[in-house]
């Protein structure tokens, strides 16, 4: 029998509010924008309580590797996509698996010939109401507005839930928005628990406090789903 990666028999204890540091080990291109990449502590945290060494851990949203390193330097095995080009050679330049990520499309995650996941954590981009931009489609305005933002957000987890394994965990971290001017809130956190509903069986929302956390940011949100629909 293969070995259980999971980690399943003692991911409960990630249910309560917790408090993390700040920190991480591998940061972004110095006078690149890293406002979109959270804390390696993060990561670590779950990967810890989800899963044991040797398991293979996704990342739809690679950005600059933060889940991938820490699954790397925690004796877990690293997968990812990641659409930008930039921070895709940036990763694949630091990491040790670097054979095991992708530049592509998240939607496109099923088709990239990835091994069955143990455990999933990611940190999708974030839209806010009222706007057009679309991330998830770099702009084209053909796809614009948080309606089609959502619906191919939903999308994509259909494609993540083909890879991973039955019962294994779904991490995604998500918080609400406002726009630029800051006159419109999105509950986005609740917006994506319903997107991906569709795919996973949600278990719980998470609060993390940062300690030592910036002024505008002292804590963060995490929805935990597992692959058993």
């Amino acid at each position: 029998m293969a070995e259980d990666t999971t980690g399943a028999e003692i991911n409960m204890c990630a249910f309560a509010p917790i408090t993390l540091p700040f920190t991480s080990n591998h940061n972004a291109p110095e006078g690149d924008d890293n406002s979109d990449q959270y804390p390696e502590s993060l990561p670590r945290y779950f990967l810890e309580h989800y899963t044991q060494k040797g398991a293979n851990i996704f990342d739809p949203f690679l950005g600059y590797g933060t889940t991938a390193f820490a699954a790397e330097d925690m004796g877990r095995v690293p997968y990812g996509v990641e659409a930008d080009g930039e921070r895709f050679e940036w990763a694949a330049g630091q990491l040790a698996h670097w054979q095991n990520i992708r530049h592509g499309d998240a939607a496109d995650a099923a088709s990239l010939h990835f091994p069955p996941m143990d455990f999933c954590m990611t940190s999708p981009p974030f839209m806010p109401r009222g706007e057009d931009w679309n991330p998830l489609y770099g702009g084209d305005p053909e796809f614009a507005g948080y309606d089609c933002y959502l619906e191919r957000m939903g999308f994509i987890f259909v494609q993540v839930a083909k890879l991973m394994k039955k019962d294994a965990s779904v991490v995604v971290h998500v918080d609400d928005v406002g726009n630029v001017g800051g006159e419109t809130f999105t509950p986005l956190v609740q917006d994506m628990k319903t997107a991906l509903s569709k795919s996973f069986s949600f278990e719980a929302e998470t609060t993390i406090h940062w300690e030592d956390a910036k002024p505008d940011y002292p804590q963060t949100q995490c929805l935990v789903f597992k692959n058993n629909l």
